[in-house]
């Protein structure tokens, strides 16, 4: 499933730099700096997401360690009773 939206993300960066080079070749300096802050931007905001994601993706990992581990001690207290 993630590779999936990683070929997504992929092909749209694809097709967005295709575009983007396109119109900053054929337009004025500003349209490149205009270009240039968005896609700056757009890297901070990429960033950022990837951090959350990562962030939220270890909390979830300790979680389900934890009530794994829970859960064997609920049966092995059971055994022994």
């Amino acid at each position: 499933m993630l590779s999936k939206w990683k070929w997504i993300s992929f092909g749209i960066g694809v097709i967005a730099g295709a575009i983007g080079a396109t119109v900053i070749s054929s337009r004025p300096s500003y349209i490149k700096d205009g270009a240039t802050t968005l896609l700056s931007h757009g890297l901070t905001a990429k960033r950022k997401l990837q951090s959350l994601g990562g962030a939220a993706k270890e909390n979830l990992e300790d979680l389900v360690a934890e009530a794994d581990q829970k859960a064997q001690d609920r049966a092995n207290a059971k055994s022994q009773s």
